[in-house]
């Protein structure tokens, strides 16, 4: 399980280093199938717990943190909202219940269980309240496209975007994509993330004008940026 976790948390760390986000094709899908793996691999670890190696044990007192790890890249990475948001969370509940349920199956030092146990309840109160938190606040914020220009040779597309995160108010940013880098793999979609160009006040988009130069120059209120 420990190899598993580390495998999609190398992956998603990876495609975030190349400016990508993973994007499934279904939310619901997905973890269904990975909650169903992790909890194969927990019934086939606890099942041959008594013939541990030493890479194993090591892999079981790490395993929860590896999960914690884990499931922190996932709510920061992902591109989660609405509906995703409980389905995700159900995901976290299962694997971090299966990381401790490993943990205590295969480690047997006494003093370990004790401390590292304590350790990682409390991590375990924490990401629940974390994971509480991200129901509250799953609507927000809200991004609204206000206006979108395309470069003359297609190649990017900029958006004037109003963001709404409640009742701290908001900001409005001016964003560029590269056109056609999205990349389809077998459960999802890499998508490009966006390039922050501008940033300012919330509602300052009512005054904002876009306009491109030239394929790499964009005017933003008049004002020329270079896109890199």
């Amino acid at each position: 399980m420990a190899i598993f976790l580390l495998l999609l948390l190398s992956f998603y760390l990876l495609i975030a280093l190349l400016g990508y986000t993973f994007i499934p094709f279904n939310w619901l899908v997905l973890n269904v199938l990975f909650a169903g793996l992790i909890v194969l691999l927990t019934v086939g670890g606890v099942r041959n717990r008594n013939e541990k190696t030493k890479a194993s044990v090591v892999f079981a007192v790490l395993l929860p943190l590896i999960a914690f790890a884990y499931i922190a890249v996932r709510l920061i990475l992902l591109d989660i909202s609405g509906e995703a948001v409980i389905i995700n969370i159900i995901h976290a509940c299962v694997t971090l219940s299966c990381s401790m349920v490993l943990f205590f199956s295969c480690v047997s030092g006494k003093r370990i269980k004790i401390g590292l146990g304590v350790l990682y309840s409390f991590l375990l109160l924490f990401v629940g309240i974390v994971l509480f938190l991200a129901v509250l606040t799953s609507d927000i914020p809200e991004d609204t496209v206000v206006k979108s220009e395309i470069s003359p040779n297609a190649k990017y597309l900029a958006e004037i975007v109003s963001r709404n995160v409640g009742a701290t108010g908001g900001a409005t940013m001016v964003t560029v994509t590269r056109q056609n880098s999205d990349i389809n793999i077998f459960i999802g979609e890499l998508k490009k993330d966006p390039k922050i160009i501008y940033t300012g006040r919330w509602g300052e988009d009512e005054r904002m004008t876009l306009q491109w130069g030239t394929n790499e120059t964009l005017y933003i209120n008049g004002i020329k940026y270079i896109i890199p």
